[in-house]
């Protein structure tokens, strides 16, 4: 299989903010610095992850779906739940209703596998944006089936299916596109930087209800506005994105390794540990920062490459079979 070096390095950037992000997250009322980095990261890094994945979704096959993306689901479930067990946490194994960063896997299985119906209806990114904004005012759909996160970040999928690589690529090629969207990178940046208190990070995940989020009246304008910056943002790091094969591009070739598995170790040091009740000072953060890094290039090592395609090729199908 011939990989794209452009995509890869975008899906490694993303997955790298992903880890950053869940490490980090527990510091952004502590630190005004991981706030501005949270924000930053929150902002835009899985509406980027549901538009990339998309470009990649033109085959979509049932059996090929389930194995990749249901089947780990499914275990890595099972693994959080004897583990949230064990220690306490939780006694009742709901299948489908995710643990931490599952919903995304649940969330492509459904994208990838409505794709191609959905995508024939006339105006469907105007729609799917529509309904995305109108579901804040749902109050009870909850995490089951991560059906709420699956219509919010619907529009960046659909997004990402329709992007032309090519058409986009001859445009931001150009010298002044790269300088121009270097720059906006860099104002964006300051700003958030300098506003990042006035930014409620709640709003900003679109995971909870206008109602919950004390937003009634105004939330559809805060998501609308949130649509269009972490489009914008998608955009503009697509042109600053490295084109070329370099040493990190293997990192967006084993993303699920990583993404599947820094979970659970989160999850461990979040629970079985004194770590995030005594780190306060700006060098501790920075200290964990460093140490997400380093964890998602361990989890992006061949042996845990393998075990995910390992759980992948699971044969459940010989569990439908009758004798």
């Amino acid at each position: 299989m011939n990989r794209d070096s452009y995509f890869d390095n975008y899906r490694g950037f993303l997955i790298l903010l992903v880890v950053i992000g869940h490490y980090i997250g527990a510091f952004i009322y502590k630190n005004h610095l991981m706030e501005f980095l949270v924000i930053t990261i929150y902002g835009f890094h899985m509406p980027a992850f549901a538009f990339i994945s998309a470009y990649f979704s033109k085959r979509n096959n049932l059996l090929k779906l389930v194995r990749t993306l249901l089947i780990p689901y499914f275990v890595f479930q099972i693994i959080y739940f004897i583990f949230l067990y064990v220690i306490g946490r939780d006694s009742n194994l709901e299948l489908l209703e995710p643990y931490f960063t599952l919903w995304f896997m649940l969330s492509l299985f459904c994208w990838r596998l409505l794709i191609d119906k959905i995508i024939k209806i006339k105006g469907i990114l105007a729609i799917s944006y529509v309904v995305a904004v109108l579901a804040g005012y749902v109050t009870v759909i909850g995490a089951f089936g991560a059906i709420g996160r699956t219509i919010t970040y619907l529009p960046f999928f659909i997004l990402g299916y329709t992007f032309n690589k090519e058409k986009f690529l001859k445009f931001a090629d150009k010298k002044f596109v790269k300088i121009g969207s270097g720059i906006l990178l860099a104002i964006i940046l300051v700003v958030v930087y300098f506003n990042c208190d006035h930014i409620d990070f709640d709003v900003l995940i679109m995971k909870y209800s206008y109602e919950k989020s004390h937003l009634l009246h105004w939330g559809w304008l805060y998501r609308s506005l949130i649509y269009i910056g972490s489009t914008f943002l998608i955009y503009l790091i697509a042109v600053v994105i490295p084109r070329k094969k370099h040493w990190f591009t293997y990192l967006g070739q084993r993303t699920m390794s990583i993404y599947l598995m820094h979970g659970i170790i989160y999850k461990f040091l979040q629970y079985q540990t004194n770590l995030y009740h005594t780190i306060n000072t700006v060098i501790e953060m920075l200290l964990i920062l460093l140490f997400a890094i380093l964890l998602t290039f361990i989890l992006s090592l061949k042996p845990f490459d393998i075990l995910i395609r390992k759980i992948s090729s699971i044969p459940f199908e010989k569990l439908f079979t009758w004798y």
